[in-house]
């Protein structure tokens, strides 16, 4: 299956609507950044301080973005 191409913002959106799901996030989610990756396309970067302070939280972002890595790919 051919991967949809998709713009950081649009991603980002996608990762807190899911994370909306969950009560182990902040409120109006974390704070995050999609950045390209030369090894396997794009990242997520989180804040420092809400990675300790919300660790459930990081590791479902970690598990959101292997789903999300498998259908979409950065524009431009």
């Amino acid at each position: 299956m051919a991967k949809k191409a998709i713009s950081s913002a649009d991603l980002i959106w996608l990762f807190h609507e899911q994370l909306n799901e969950f009560h182990d996030c902040p409120r109006f989610g974390p704070s995050m950044a999609i950045v390209p990756a030369p090894d396997v396309g794009w990242t997520v970067l989180m804040n420092p301080r809400q990675l300790s302070k919300y660790p459930l939280c990081a590791k479902r972002v970690r598990t959101i973005e292997k789903q999300f890595r498998e259908m979409y790919v950065l524009k431009g």
